[in-house]
């Protein structure tokens, strides 16, 4: 985990300077969803603003929730659920480096940094916990074009599902249900998220599940009993001998003609 975190800072940081693609890449996302009719995006964000006590909600649930509720979750796997803990850390530590990819491949300019949004975290940074980035460290070593895709709602998405998945209890299922739907509307209400980037880790999370869960001992150890069948089937197919009118006619060197 340690490792994967130290990529992430790397990578993470090394894909925030190409400002013109990142807000190209801004405008055409949101020229995907305008065709598709779900650009959503401006409309929350302005009830968000409007309504003060959601705003604030969002800004403390933005901030906190994307590390707190993460470690928690590892930690609770780590200890009540030994069994199940490594597939979900890789599931985990694979979201995260193909999220990295995104970022790096894809900088993208979220919302917040075009006209006709409001800036969630700035507006509430007043509060002195954050930058106005909302980043939970220094805005100048923070890349501000991290938004393809939303690594917030990977991380909420993974800990719902190791909680509805393993928690005993029904209402704490029932609490990692509600908890991606949550973080989904908070990061776009904030506008630092775009619906396709949510859309984007849904299927980055699909990825890694079937990677790390996937039979691969199973179907190593099929594909290798198949392999001397395979072979012997070759070999009972190929064409017989010139001369020959069947491979049972074929005579070994030591047999005698027939008259």
């Amino acid at each position: 985990m340690l490792g994967v975190y130290q990529a992430y800072s790397r990578v993470r940081n090394a894909g925030g300077h190409d400002v013109g693609k990142a807000f190209a890449d801004g405008r055409s996302i949101a020229g995907v969803e305008e065709w598709l009719h779900i650009d959503i995006e401006r409309r929350l964000n302005g009830w968000v603003h409007r309504t003060e006590p959601v705003a604030d909600i969002s800004a403390l649930e933005y901030h906190t929730l994307h590390w707190w509720v993460t470690i928690g979750v590892v930690v609770w796997l780590f200890w009540r659920r030994r069994d199940q803990y490594r597939k979900a850390s890789l599931v985990l530590a694979l979201t995260t480096l193909l999220a990295l990819a995104g970022f790096y491949l894809m900088p993208t300019a979220p919302p917040r940094m075009f006209p006709g949004y409001v800036d969630i975290m700035a507006q509430t940074a007043s509060w002195g916990w954050w930058e106005a980035s909302g980043s939970p460290g220094p805005q100048s070593v923070t890349n501000e074009f991290a938004a393809m895709p939303s690594l917030h709602c990977g991380w909420a998405i993974w800990c719902g599902l190791m909680i509805v998945l393993y928690a005993r209890r029904t209402w704490v299922r029932v609490l990692g249900a509600i908890y991606p739907p949550m973080i989904a509307f908070v990061v776009i209400g904030t506008a630092n998220h775009y619906v396709l980037d949510v859309v984007a880790i849904i299927a980055v999370i699909a990825v890694a599940m079937m990677v790390v869960h996937a039979p691969w001992k199973r179907l190593w150890q099929h594909a290798v009993r198949r392999t001397p069948a395979v072979a012997e089937q070759a070999f009972l197919l190929r064409p017989p001998l010139r001369g020959a009118a069947s491979l049972g006619e074929v005579r070994s060197p030591d047999r005698p003609r027939s008259g």
